[in-house]
């Protein structure tokens, strides 16, 4: 009987997620499950051949309470469902200590693959490569770890992502001021998180080396969560009278800042950009209510692609690297797709990339 229950449950989980990835916030009729391929597959380890389908599948995802990691956990079992296979969906709630959990029980009851977005490189990495060196292929997406012991890494470059934004900043202050200066706050991610650490590091890098007169007079975790966004920006406000820039790390948190800014009456002042390329943050750009944003891949259609040819015994590179975009006023509308939470391509025959067999830690 728990048996039966298990499958009714993890199939009704795979149509909820077909229903939702890319798709409308709202459909009166979610889309049906694709059916699943009959073509026996070889096991990488070679010797009997099985389905597709009869491989057990999981992705420990760091959170599902907020909106981007909800849409990638969605889009990751939609992904899978593509190849008839079922994907379980661990929720870490922003913890590494429950990511870590949610992993080795899933190793525990069996494993043909890991498919991983930690929520701390270090934290991570122990239950990670423990399940790589028990033999388990492990997909890397979006966030790292701080070790080899994994098959493959698909991801984009934050550390690029930071100094893109910081080149655009430039500018647009030397456009303001006749030179590349001015006054920046930041509203960054969750504090210890990759990304936060790599878009960090990659903008003040850049401010510091090529553009000194440009500075950061306030940063402050911000969550990747809209009100704690908007209540650290009205703080802002609040203190500085003299703001060019609001740069937060991820779409969600800038909406939150962008109430509070015009809520203040001091939108003119100030130009905000941001990172992720949402379809919310598109629009935004599209009404005057933000300037740029960064298109961020959730790497989940990407991911998915190698995972399966992993399982199917062939070779793929080590580190997949996709390019970012910048998006503003100039492009915004050719991106923008209503409807959907982003246009982020969701293959890689649709985006740009870089392969190689080395991975290198940065920070």
């Amino acid at each position: 009987m728990k048996t039966k229950l298990m499958a009714l449950f993890l199939a009704l989980l795979m149509c909820a997620a077909l229903a939702a990835c890319g798709q409308p916030a709202e459909k009166d009729d979610p889309a049906p499950a694709p059916s699943q391929p009959q073509t026996p597959v070889e096991e990488p380890s070679g010797g009997e051949t099985k389905n597709l389908a009869s491989l057990k599948v999981g992705f420990a995802q760091d959170t599902l309470n907020q909106p981007w990691r909800s849409n990638q956990a969605d889009c990751v079992v939609s992904e899978f469902a593509k190849y008839g296979i079922t994907c379980t969906v661990t929720d870490g709630q922003g913890s590494a200590e429950t990511q870590t959990a949610n992993i080795e029980d899933m190793v525990a009851g069996g494993l043909d693959m890991l498919m991983v977005s930690p929520a701390q490189e270090a934290a991570l990495t122990p239950a990670v490569s423990a399940a790589y060196q028990a033999g388990i292929p492990v997909v890397c997406i979006d966030r790292g770890i701080t070790s080899n012991d994994f098959s493959c890494y698909v991801h984009a470059d934050n550390y690029a992502i930071g100094g893109m934004v910081a080149d655009w900043v430039a500018e647009k202050l030397t456009g303001k001021y006749g030179e590349a200066r001015g006054n920046v706050v930041v509203l960054e991610g969750v504090a210890g998180a990759t990304t936060t650490v790599q878009r960090g590091t990659g903008f003040t890098e850049r401010l510091k080396e090529t553009y000194p007169n440009i500075e950061i007079i306030a940063s402050q975790p911000a969550d990747f969560n809209r009100a704690t966004a908007m209540t650290i920006m009205e703080d802002f406000l609040q203190t500085y009278d003299n703001i060019d820039i609001v740069f937060t790390h991820a779409d969600e948190s800038t909406m939150g800042a962008i109430l509070a800014i015009e809520n203040s009456g001091r939108r003119d002042e100030m130009l905000i950009c941001s990172v992720n390329g949402t379809t919310e943050g598109i629009e935004a750009i599209l009404n005057g209510r933000m300037d740029m944003t960064v298109m961020y891949t959730n790497a989940s259609g990407p991911g998915v692609e190698m995972a399966v040819k992993i399982l199917k015994g062939e070779s793929v590179s080590k580190n997949i690297t996709i390019d970012p975009l910048v998006i503003d006023t100039s492009n915004a509308q050719e991106y923008y797709k209503e409807g959907t939470y982003s246009p982020d391509p969701i293959s890689l025959e649709d985006s740009t990339y870089v392969e190689s067999d080395a991975y290198i830690t940065e920070g």
